[in-house]
């Protein structure tokens, strides 16, 4: 692959499901495809893939509505996704509690016989049509699996440095060098398009830059900068950033994090989609990876591998030995063949080695150039491009078959409590560029950053 063909790395991370849960459903009939590591490749699948919980066992089944939320968040830290993975042997987990720890989760109704747990469903074509256009037109990864055994925090630090000083959630995340850091260090144009509050607001020392329109902007205005912007002025590196569940935001979320439901984020898919591959001349050299933080809680029948991920120096937490659970991913670009597969074994830590060796000379740092995964560029299978963006149907009957709530919807976790302030402050200020007004400043400095294992 000739990298100076590629001009515009585009990064979306959704949250919170497993492969199974949105693309298991592509190796059963009728979709049938054999190429893909889903659902149904062995005699008694379900049986053999369903989970158990007071000795009852709890089958996969087909979720047919993908405008219901769920009754509630399964845990999905450090210590709840050991429980989910199972007892080990021969190197190879269970992947059978899954519905046990679901039963932990605050609002969760008791699994009981006969029932269906929400954490061992999975979709088909008709509840995520545009998860199924990206797999029937572009690339999936059928090994792509989250960088550890975590939650969402450590994950999107492995995703954005590829290492973390946590492995549970805290706030305020603690400050490491990100992407970010790395591309402005080489002079390497980025930018954020989000939705509502950018992640890294978490990160305090980034949250005043999120007035900074050279790297912040919303996500409305993707469309606008696509049709406009001159090819040496629109980024080398985009990230696109959904409403999250769990921080503050207008009418529904689209991230795809239970207890929300999938509807969605499908339609904030679909609008990626339209928005980068408008301009047919940077549709050309652009690749898209949409990816999951984690996978949720959610089942996924494909043991995770032996990585083994140290902390970093100054930071003690136990090393961890696996990655983690299985999670869809999409590379969309003309640069690979319509509807294929690729096998290798990636991690979010792939996204970074990519963008080392397009923009760091074939590097990117010790640690992620020496993990034992591939990078996105080996999944790129049609180095010479050239096929135009394929037209993505629409939704409008998919959107309107039921109205979802409207209106602000305030986080329920602990990080969103500090969010759902920094919001409040956003409101009053909205519109003032440049130096972060007082308000904002005040109270950023009233949430210093936490001492302990980090």
């Amino acid at each position: 692959m000739d990298l100076d063909r590629i001009k515009h790395i585009v990064v979306v991370m959704m949250e919170n499901r497993s492969f199974d849960n949105m693309l298991g459903y592509l190796s059963l009939p009728p979709y049938s495809r054999a190429d893909v590591e889903g659902l149904g490749k062995i005699a008694n699948w379900k049986g053999t893939y369903a989970s158990t919980y007071k000795g009852d066992k709890y089958e996969p089944f087909v979720l047919t509505d993908p405008y219901r939320p769920i009754d509630a968040d399964p845990p999905h830290e450090r210590d709840p996704i050991a429980k989910q993975l199972g007892t080990q042997r021969n190197g190879k987990f269970a992947m059978d509690g899954f519905v046990a720890n679901y039963a932990t989760a605050k609002g969760a109704t008791p699994p009981a016989s006969g029932t269906n747990p929400p954490v061992m469903g999975y979709f088909t074509a008709d509840q995520v049509p545009v998860a199924d256009f990206f797999a029937r037109e572009f690339l999936i990864c059928d090994h792509w699996f989250s960088a550890l055994p975590a939650g969402t925090q450590p994950n999107r630090l492995m995703a954005m440095s590829g290492t973390t000083r946590i492995d549970v959630n805290t706030m305020p995340l603690p400050e490491q060098h990100l992407i970010y850091d790395w591309l402005s260090d080489r002079g390497i144009t980025w930018r954020v398009y989000h939705e509502e509050l950018p992640f890294y607001t978490m990160m305090l020392k980034w949250a005043p830059q999120i007035f900074d329109q050279r790297h912040f902007r919303p996500f409305e205005q993707l469309s606008e900068d696509v049709a406009s912007e001159p090819p040496d002025e629109f980024p080398q590196v985009i990230f696109i950033e959904p409403a999250y569940t769990d921080a503050p935001h207008l009418g529904i979320a689209s991230d795809d994090h239970a207890p929300s439901a999938v509807k969605g984020g499908q339609e904030f898919l679909q609008e990626v989609y339209r928005d980068v591959s408008s301009d047919p001349d940077k549709w050309n050299n652009t690749v898209v990876i949409v990816t999951y933080d984690e996978h949720g809680g959610f089942f996924d029948h494909v043991s995770p591998p032996a990585v083994h991920t140290e902390p970093p120096a100054g930071v003690r937490y136990r090393p961890f030995e696996t990655l983690g659970v299985r999670v869809p991913a999409f590379i969309i670009s003309p640069f690979v063949k319509q509807g294929s597969v690729y096998k290798g074994l990636l991690d979010h830590t792939s996204i970074l080695k990519f963008i080392g060796q397009k923009f760091g000379n074939g590097r990117y740092s010790a640690e992620v150039d020496e993990r034992a995964v591939g990078s996105v560029l080996d999944a790129l299978n049609a180095p010479d491009g050239g096929r135009a963006a394929p037209i993505i149907g629409s939704l409008e009957h998919y959107l309107g078959e039921e109205a979802l709530p409207a209106g602000r919807i305030p986080g329920t976790s602990p990080e969103s409590i500090l969010q759902d302030a920094f919001q409040r402050a956003l409101d009053e200020v909205r519109g003032s560029p440049g130096r972060p007004p007082e308000k904002i400043a005040k109270l950023l400095s009233a949430f210093p950053p936490k001492a302990g294992r980090t």
